[in-house]
């Protein structure tokens, strides 16, 4: 179900870009260069579990009866290996670094990773539910950082800068341009306002002006 819901969701916002003529067909062709490494690796590893779980005789009914329940409460009891379970299930360790659509690194986030999150005030988290691309500064964004996402079109979120942010692994006045799914599409160290137009640029039609919104 999860990685059902990542592929809508990844496929979704550049369909839509497509659509609204936001940008050009070739940002489909990053679909599967996003989704399928993982999609190979999912079905690899269910079918290594879960095959010796419905085998029969004494050798499945061990496993299901005995191996599976310990290792369970194995899970269950350890906040390191519940922390494991849950970014496994939940898919939220997957990251997109080897995509086209990633550049850039500032602090330990790259181009390509989950947005992390940080619990402070309403949270960054917060802007992501417009579903468009926008961009995040944390501590001070430069005026020409902010000149630059205005002729972009492109919401400009500055948060504070905290030990949450550093925690997290974001680093203080780096700037984040995070894509409609909530994963960064572009991370800067500074204020490289020409990266982040050129990026923008070479999404975007033949012809289109800096004014029309990429989200």
């Amino acid at each position: 179900m999860n990685t059902g819901i990542g592929d809508a969701i990844n496929l979704g916002w550049k369909l839509a870009d497509v659509v609204k003529g936001r940008a050009e067909a070739g940002l489909l062709v990053s679909y599967e260069a996003e989704r399928i490494a993982f999609a190979r690796r999912l079905v690899a590893t269910t079918h290594r579990i879960f095959t010796p779980m419905i085998a029969g005789g004494m050798r499945g009914a061990l496993i299901r009866r005995v191996v599976a329940p310990l290792v369970g409460l194995v899970v269950s009891r350890f906040g390191g290996t519940r922390r494991t379970a849950f970014r496994t299930m939940s898919q939220i360790g997957i990251h997109y670094r080897d995509s086209p659509l990633s550049a850039g690194k500032a602090g330990a986030v790259a181009g390509g990773d989950r947005l992390p999150w940080v619990a402070e005030g309403a949270g960054n988290f917060a802007p992501l539910a417009s579903m468009d691309w926008q961009l995040h500064v944390y501590g001070e964004a430069s005026p020409a950082l902010a000149e630059t996402a205005r002729g972009l079109a492109l919401p400009l979120h500055a948060f504070p800068w905290s030990d949450a942010a550093r925690d997290a692994g974001l680093a203080q006045d780096g700037a984040y341009l995070v894509r409609p799914d909530g994963y960064v599409g572009l991370a800067l160290q500074g204020d490289d306002a020409a990266a982040l137009r050129d990026y923008v640029l070479r999404l975007r039609p033949a012809g289109a002006t800096p004014s029309v919104t990429v989200d």
